[in-house]
């Protein structure tokens, strides 16, 4: 049913494609917080209550923060999902076997 080679293109292109998409968007939204010199700590994305204080000193830019943190946390969230998906095509790719 599955082609190895296939399989085997598919997950890359998968990564190639993810790759680009976090480089782009990441890099654009990196340079907006830059510009504005805006400045806080990774661990500060996945608390609710540090995220505030960021928010609280920078009350003019809280659009591009929140865009920011969601997509630091939606791509971290698709970064899971592709590996999971890689490791089912790989356990099927091992069952044809």
């Amino acid at each position: 049913m599955f082609n190895p080679i296939f399989v085997a293109i598919s997950i890359f292109v998968i990564f190639i494609l993810f790759n680009l998409y976090i480089r782009v968007r990441t890099f654009k939204l990196y340079r907006g917080l830059v510009q504005r010199r805006i400045q806080f700590k990774f661990n500060d994305l996945f608390s609710k209550d540090k995220w505030q204080v960021v928010l609280d000193q920078y009350p003019e830019d809280v659009d591009l923060l929140n865009a920011f943190r969601k997509h630091m946390l939606t791509t971290g969230l698709l970064f899971i999902i592709v590996i999971v998906v890689v490791l089912i095509l790989l356990f099927f790719l091992r069952r044809m076997n």
